[in-house]
């Protein structure tokens, strides 16, 4: 069967630049619940409901989530239109736009009837405090579509489509992938020929916008009659005809502003047999078989009266029980669903994609005008390396703006890292004035975790002990030390918090872990936190999961390389990655104890040869570059010496992860992750895949860095209540 839902949330994964709200008022309901619980990976959710009687339901298996209670009851928003803050304003509003209709109310009439949670939703959403409101499963008609059509904006007439993908059972020949859309005219009993044309040319338009060229080559419309090309008469068939120069101009226009749209054709009064058969057309059309494009092959059948449709729906729904079907409403402008009251959760979950996709698809949707529910933090993040200053400027999960700022040798060589701190600052509040941001426009601050003492995972807030130990470099110098520094001077200035995020010194290492094989050594953690424990959330979330559910073994490969065990929520194991592990791009690993002996006794200074295995070592000392992509161009050219290093290395990296399996006893382990710039290189994915295999355990990859939104997440999970921020308590006094 074709899988609509796979690709509806492939397409809405792609679109989504943030999260749109959408309100539920039939918060009570068992299907909304458990739709809810589908939804929060996608859209911010308010449900109209008391939240300790769902908690009450959710206990008693009333109500089924698809994800952890936690995780529900801390990210969806609950409302009790009677004591909601903005009820009063709302109220008001109601009252107001109500004068002059038949249905219009009082001051008083209009706060008792904001009460209702469908009016309150509806006019969360007319106010721009929602995006859309879903609803239908506890109503009637009159009591939530009907306050809808009042008081919703709309662009032209309503209507509504059905899209279903059909059961492999469902005879074959039919309809291209099984995938056939009904549109119908809803409340509208006698079309205008302007109508039909909206509804044809609406309707095809959602199906292109919902299902992808390379899964359905062509989208084909037919506005259907009990009339073909002129077999028959009659006032309907008048205003289909009249409708069809209509459709023409509207399909050009469509096709004008995006080339997407090419792939849309659609036939006007046409029998259903002839819109769905090819032998048929053919038959009926004769010789101008090929004058229409599209006929015989329908997959958007558009219905001049409500009850046509209402059939078809109907008599599918109950033929095909198990197809997957999806509800969707036009000319209301992507603000409301208004679902069958024996809609499954699945129906509403697999309706909200669809609408959630149509509203970022329709080039009028930015983002929820009033993010009175959901706040917008706005947050910087500053990230600096050994040559530049990466800064990002986000508002909430958008980003804003991002820039790498690169830095010349002349600036930085005679400085230390402590003489650098004026320049970097100065870079930073730079990127602020040209994109006119002050500091008092940011709700917090974040810098990359620098070499502090060891600490627990987490977003810490940045206090003058961590400001001490970073001055200090406590564990070691390096350029992260400095993100700290300007983010606390950044945020202390303008009176905000500033946070850093799970630095490189983050250890939750088990006791055998800690164990290498002589008393006077102990293994230390010095690994890319920051980036295996943000993939590692970025799985769970993908998958409404918890990540202290999980079992993961997390790869991260750039210039260098860091291989944790993921227990649960915790990384058990995991190496030095400066000096451990696999050889990288400039970082030899673990290199042979007698070799490593000689090379200290060599006449090296510690800090040359540091510099020898850190800076200078992997593919860097063996081809005389770190660059993965030259590498890569020196095999396709034939160097037999370059394939046999890289091989090496991708062995030797899949060997570390190999490794991590038994950290696990014997518990299933739910995937192992790649993530890192390494992971844009085609060859080294295929080969990570053959060799790890054997495991039996699934890969996901997650190619390139998020270090700016891994420490955006950071400091929104604090703002948002998800976790508290950690105070700076170190483990112990050093590495």
């Amino acid at each position: 069967m074709f899988d609509l839902e796979g690709i509806l949330r492939k397409q809405l994964r792609e679109a989504m630049t943030c999260k749109q709200t959408l309100i539920l008022p039939e918060g009570h309901d068992p299907r909304l619940i458990s739709a809810a619980s589908k939804l929060i990976k996608f859209a911010n959710i308010i449900l109209v409901a008391d939240k300790a009687h769902v908690e009450r339901m959710v206990r008693r298996g009333e109500a089924e989530l698809e994800c952890s209670d936690r995780r529900f009851f801390t990210i969806v928003r609950f409302v009790d239109p009677a004591t909601d803050e903005l009820a009063p304003e709302l109220g008001q509003r109601l009252s107001e736009v109500s004068q002059g209709k038949k249905w219009a109310l009082s001051a008083t009439e209009a706060a008792t009837k904001i009460s209702d949670p469908a009016y309150f939703s509806i006019m969360a959403v007319r106010e721009g405090y929602a995006d859309a409101v879903l609803g239908g499963l506890a109503h009637s008609s009159r009591d939530f579509f009907t306050p809808c059509l009042r008081l919703l904006e709309k662009d032209g007439t309503v209507y509504e489509m059905g899209m279903f993908a059909l059961p492999d059972d469902h005879p074959p020949g039919i309809y291209e992938q099984n995938l056939v859309m009904f549109a119908d005219v809803a409340l509208t009993p006698v079309p205008r020929p302007e109508d039909l044309a909206q509804i044809a040319v609406g309707a095809c338009r959602t199906l292109r916008d919902l299902i992808p060229v390379e899964a359905l080559a062509e989208v084909n419309g037919a506005l259907l009659s009990y009339s073909t090309r002129g077999s028959g008469q009659g006032p309907s068939v008048e205003r289909i005809r009249a409708a069809e120069p209509l459709i023409k101009v509207k399909l050009a226009e469509l096709r004008k502003s995006n080339p997407l749209y090419e792939t849309i054709n659609i036939v006007t009064e046409m029998q259903i047999s002839v819109a769905l058969s090819e032998t048929a057309a053919r038959t009926k059309l004769k010789d101008a078989y090929d004058d229409f494009h599209g006929a015989g092959h329908a997959n958007v059948l558009i219905v001049p009266t409500l009850d046509v449709g209402n059939l078809l729906y109907h008599i599918y729904a109950t033929r095909y029980p198990q197809a997957a079907s999806t509800l969707i409403i036009g000319g209301l402008r992507n603000q409301a669903l208004d679902f069958s009251r024996s809609s499954t959760a699945d129906d509403v979950a697999r309706g909200a994609k669809a609408l959630l996709l149509r509203r970022f698809r329709s080039d009028r949707y930015a983002r929820t005008p009033r993010d009175h529910y959901f706040p917008r933090y706005r947050i910087l993040t500053i990230n600096p390396g050994s040559t530049s200053t990466k800064v990002a400027l986000f508002d909430a999960e958008e980003l804003l703006a991002r820039q790498d700022i690169q830095h010349t040798a002349e600036e930085l060589d005679t400085k230390t890292l402590a003489d650098q701190l004026p320049l970097r600052r100065g870079v930073v509040e730079a990127f602020l004035a040209d994109n006119l941001i002050g500091p008092d426009d940011l709700h917090a601050v974040v810098g990359r975790g620098g070499l502090l003492k060891p600490i627990e995972s987490g977003t810490y807030t940045i206090c003058e002990d961590m400001v001490a130990d970073l001055r200090q470099g406590v564990s070691g110098e390096h350029p992260s030390n400095l993100a700290g520094l300007i983010a606390r001077e950044l945020a202390t200035a303008a009176g905000l918090p500033a946070f850093t995020v799970d630095p490189p010194v983050v250890d939750e290492l088990d006791e055998t872990s800690r164990i290498t094989g002589h008393p006077d050594s102990t293994q230390e953690a010095a690994w890319h936190a920051l980036s295996q424990k943000a993939a590692a959330k970025h799985f769970a979330d993908l998958r409404n999961r918890e990540y202290e559910e999980l079992n993961l073994i997390v790869a991260h490969m750039g210039g260098g390389v860091s291989v944790g065990s993921h227990r649960q929520g915790r990384c058990v194991k995991v190496k030095n990655a400066l000096f451990d592990g696999p050889m990288t791009p400039n970082r030899a690993g673990s290199l042979p104890g007698s070799d490593l002996i000689e090379m200290c006794y060599s006449g090296i200074s510690q800090a040359d040869l540091t510099r020898k295995l850190v800076k200078h070592g992997g593919l860097l000392a063996y081809l005389g570059t770190d660059d993965l992509r030259e590498v890569e161009h020196r095999i396709d050219a034939g160097d037999a010496t370059a394939a046999l290093i890289f091989d090496a290395m991708v062995e030797q990296i899949a060997a570390e992860i190999a490794s991590h399996v038994p950290k696990f006893k014997g518990a299933t382990i739910d995937r192992i992750i790649l993530t890192g710039g390494m992971c844009h290189s085609g060859r080294l994915r295929q080969r990570l895949h053959r060799d790890l295999y054997p495991l039996g355990i699934k890969l996901t990859i997650f190619p390139g860095e998020r270090e700016m939104e891994a420490l955006r997440d950071g400091a929104l999970r604090v703002l948002r209540g998800m976790e508290e921020a950690r105070a700076y308590i170190p483990l112990r006094d050093k590495m």
